[in-house]
């Protein structure tokens, strides 16, 4: 049974166990964390679910090779044993990418021997999902990937999310499930505090223009790169804010056409970019940007995707040179980090951190800040009774490394529908919706993806703007410009299942194709 999530928030007055500000893939996973242990919960994201720095990835699940040249023995591992851990419980969404590494030396081929002993268990998991060890590639073997530029290679496997904008919200629906109350859409602006203690937030619903008071016994901030914005606006934490960060990380991504069939991972001393096929596309990065700016002001630009194009191009590791008539779609962010090295983001320790501000004399209040995708379930799961102990409460043993993420899990794990992986259990819902006319059973994308996912997203998944469903519920806008005929029809469905006027519609359709296209 589908299971829908609709904007809700506690009612005025009543307590909650846990508020969590932010609903990146971390808020998401502590709140669902959270939910399934026994507290009560509530979410606010002031954008879309998942829309910000959690889609800004290059959709790998991964043990972080390169964490071994620092080594971080032990978050390696962590993130071996996760990408283990979502292969089983979303197993559509994520699933075993080949990956070759040119020109390997000693070093390599040391790093990825450790790398098969760090991940021993990782074939605990659905036949088709299981990961074989790394070997050299022939010269035959590299012109038959169609890498014959290529002298020497090593294979090795990771993972790859399908969307993880829908790895993200499936988290926020295993929430919803397990009684959590979520909201997109919602800007928290300020915190409460009373005798020297936060006791929630205040907040605005952005969609209505609402104000609103959301208690709970302990807060969680989990904004992501908006994390110092969140304490330094509030006089109480100031203090407790710290400096303002010298530096964070900006990565980008480029779409292109397709141009290999084999993921290629390009390593140099100064960061490292890959080359992946994606939905009939091809995925290349991400740059590893020093950013200095406000964290409101930051915007892909023009500029910084042909500098990355260049950058590729003098690397040389493709069998053909791009430009941007190459390019259908680009995306980026800011990476949360919880340290840097003056301005060197690329070392910069991605491991998680929770900060709790009591020590700071504010307790009620605690920063969840750093990690990775890969990471962010383990580190809920060891967040949560922190949160717990801190309002006198003992969490529930932690499930959510077994049971299949709501509406994730699949009859056949091995199976190449596209349908199938991006909606698992829901997938007999969705063609059902399809069926109920000639539009909604129309094609979307050149891959498969169908306009019922417009409905749908409508209709159970607290979809507000056309933009949260071309971008976050399906991949409509994520592959690239669809062309203005699907965005249109697909504006006509989201308006006749939202009750848009004609000047809603029109708007909603604007800001669509502002958010497919290229920047200028």
């Amino acid at each position: 049974m589908t299971t829908t999530v609709r904007r809700s928030l506690p009612a005025e007055g009543e307590v909650v166990d846990v508020l969590v500000v932010g609903g990146g893939i971390t808020g998401a996973a502590i709140a669902y964390e959270a939910a399934s242990r026994g507290l009560s919960v509530a979410l606010v994201e002031k954008g879309d679910f998942g829309a910000a720095t959690s889609a800004a990835t290059g959709k790998l699940i991964h043990g972080g090779l390169r964490y071994l040249k620092n080594l971080e023995v032990g978050l390696v591992r962590e993130s071996l044993a996760e990408r283990r851990t979502l292969s089983r419980i979303a197993p559509g969404l994520v699933s075993p990418i080949a990956m070759v590494l040119p020109d390997p030396g000693l070093i390599e081929h040391v790093g990825l021997t450790a790398y098969d002993v760090l991940s021993f268990d990782r074939n605990r998991v659905p036949a088709s999902h299981r990961i074989p060890r790394h070997r050299s590639l022939s010269r035959e073997e590299l012109r038959l990937r169609g890498l014959g530029h290529l002298e020497h290679g090593i294979l090795f496997h990771d993972a790859m999310m399908l969307s993880p904008e829908r790895l993200t919200f499936a988290f926020v629906r295993s929430a919803v499930a397990q009684g959590a109350r979520v909201a997109n859409h919602v800007r928290a602006d300020g915190l409460i505090s009373a005798a020297g203690r936060v006791r929630g937030a205040r907040v605005t619903d952005l969609v209505t223009g609402t104000a609103h008071e959301v208690r709970a016994r302990v807060t969680v901030n989990a904004s992501g790169p908006w994390a110092y914005e969140v304490l330094a606006a509030e006089g109480l934490l100031q203090r407790a804010a710290g400096p303002r960060p010298e530096v964070r990380s900006e990565g980008i991504y480029l779409i292109t056409r397709p141009i290999t069939e084999t993921m290629v991972l390009t390593v140099s001393s100064g960061g490292h970019f890959s080359f992946a096929p994606w939905r009939g596309r091809t995925l290349i990065g991400p740059t590893e940007t020093p950013y200095t700016g406000d964290v409101s002001d930051w915007r892909l630009t023009r500029e910084s995707i042909e500098r990355f194009l260049s950058e590729i191009n003098a690397a040389g590791r493709l069998p053909v040179e791009l430009s941007m008539s190459d390019v259908v779609a680009a995306y980026g962010g800011l990476r949360p980090l919880t340290e840097t090295s003056g301005t060197d983001t690329y070392r910069a320790s991605r491991a998680s951190e929770l900060v709790d501000h009591a020590k700071d004399g504010v307790p009620g209040i605690v920063t969840a800040t750093g990690g990775k995708y890969t990471t962010a379930r383990a580190f809920a799961e060891k967040v949560v009774p922190a949160l717990a102990r801190s309002i006198g409460r003992v969490a529930a043993p932690s499930r959510t490394a077994d049971v299949p993420l709501d509406g994730a899990d699949l009859a056949d794990t091995g199976t190449a529908d596209l349908i199938d992986r991006l909606y698992g259990s829901d997938a007999g819902a969705l063609r059902a919706v399809a069926s109920e006319s000639d539009v909604l059973s129309r094609e979307a994308t050149d891959d498969g993806e169908l306009l019922a996912g417009v409905a749908f997203a409508a209709r159970h998944e607290a979809a507000v703007h056309l933009t949260d469903i071309l971008l976050n519920r399906t991949g409509i806008g994520r592959r690239g410009d669809p062309g203005d005929e699907v965005l249109s029809a697909a504006a006509d469905v989201a308006g006749t299942e939202l009750d848009w006027s004609p000047e809603r519609r029109a708007t909603e359709l604007d800001a669509a194709r502002a958010a497919v296209a290229l920047p200028r």
